[in-house]
């Protein structure tokens, strides 16, 4: 086939030209153009059908072609397989001075709700004085899930970088609290389950460490 689309390329080729050097000669002597004009363009038409088949432009269609397919692959596994985390722990209000216990209880649930809304819900546990927060219809859930089942992958899945936003917040619930308050990310894959949590900015628990 491919010696087939050569032999097309250059007997094509050599037709084209003969075929424009009879079209200039008929019409200057004879002033006839019709059948040298049909040849000319016959001739143009199996060059470049040739060209077109040649099996040069077929391996660069097959490498473009697995090239953006293996971009997308990648990017796709990247995605599934990566916590961006929610870097930026939250900003919670101090204006709590008059308020009893359970309004600044209330008040900073409120506050975790709406930092954390992209990330998922937030409920508060007043037994174990526990903020869970609950990532399962978060933009992170994927992710999470992966994680739960693979904790070994923390660390090159970016882990930390939540962890250490997680603690940073508990810092803050606690002096707004107290110190008996903790912080635990529920597992999306069963919400009965912690993957983290944190009391006092200090983590007392890490799935990655099991």
């Amino acid at each position: 086939m491919n010696s087939i689309m050569i032999l097309l390329v250059v007997f094509g080729g050599l037709i084209f030209v003969l075929g424009c050097f009879y079209l200039v000669n008929s019409w200057q002597q004879y002033h006839q153009w019709k059948f040298a004009t049909l040849l000319v363009l016959v001739s143009l038409a199996v060059t470049v059908y040739g060209v077109i088949n040649l099996p040069y432009w077929h391996k660069n269609s097959s490498a473009q072609t697995s090239s953006q397919t293996s971009a997308k692959s990648s990017s796709s596994g990247t995605s599934s397989n990566s916590i961006s985390g929610y870097s930026n722990n939250p900003a919670l209000s101090s204006s709590t001075a008059n308020m009893t216990q359970e309004q600044k209880e209330a008040a900073v649930l409120k506050q975790l709700q709406s930092s954390y809304s992209k990330f998922g819900s937030v409920a508060f546990d007043s037994g174990s004085k526990t903020f869970q927060i609950d990532p399962s219809s978060g933009d992170e859930a994927d992710s999470l899930k992966y994680l739960a089942q693979n904790p070994t992958q923390a660390s090159s899945m970016g882990w930390s970088s939540l962890t250490d936003s997680l603690d940073k917040t508990s810092t803050q619930v606690s002096k707004l609290l107290g110190s008996d308050y903790s912080i635990s990310l529920m597992n999306p894959n069963d919400t009965s389950q912690v993957m983290y949590t944190t009391k006092n900015g200090i983590k007392t628990y890490d799935i990655a460490d099991q």
